[in-house]
């Protein structure tokens, strides 16, 4: 596999997502590789990922967003001068519950989630819909372009 143009850190907090992840470098490159396709001048510098807990990742959307609740993903952009992108961490329950609800597999939905997780690095939103139509239409293109597919249509 490429290497990724930048340093990447993983950190597996919680011990339960080696029973759904084997090879968590090889899925984030493969992630992150993808989404660099589609952008024209992105922003890099060293990445971390961080794999928590519910309890973990409701910790900090509590204390950096003031939303008392676990959700799947949070993106930290790093504030400082390069070599520094930012932080994302990923939650195993709600990412769990996420892929059962929408019938896919795990590795699918975390491959979305880090893609989502990057796009926010890099400065894109959802705030408003014209933001978050162009956030989705990088997510479509670079999940269609690793045979996933569309996670905002909904199925039967």
């Amino acid at each position: 596999m490429p290497n990724l143009p930048f340093d990447m850190d993983i950190a597996v907090q919680f011990e339960d997502w080696r029973k759904e992840i084997t090879d968590f470098d090889a899925l984030a490159r493969t992630a992150i590789l993808q989404i660099l396709e589609s952008l024209e001048s992105p922003t890099l510098g060293e990445l971390s990922l961080a794999f928590v807990s519910d309890s973990d990742i409701q910790r900090l959307n509590r204390d950096y967003r003031h939303k008392d609740r676990p959700t799947n993903v949070l993106s930290f952009p790093d504030e400082g001068p390069a070599p520094l992108l930012g932080d994302i961490v990923l939650a195993l329950e709600t990412i769990q519950r996420e892929a059962a609800a929408k019938a896919i597999p795990i590795e699918a939905h975390v491959l979305h989630l880090i893609i989502h997780g990057f796009l926010h690095l890099q400065g894109y939103d959802h705030e408003t819909e014209a933001s978050a139509a162009d956030m989705e239409a990088l997510e479509i293109t670079a999940l269609a372009a690793l045979n996933i597919d569309n996670p905002y249509e909904i199925r039967d």
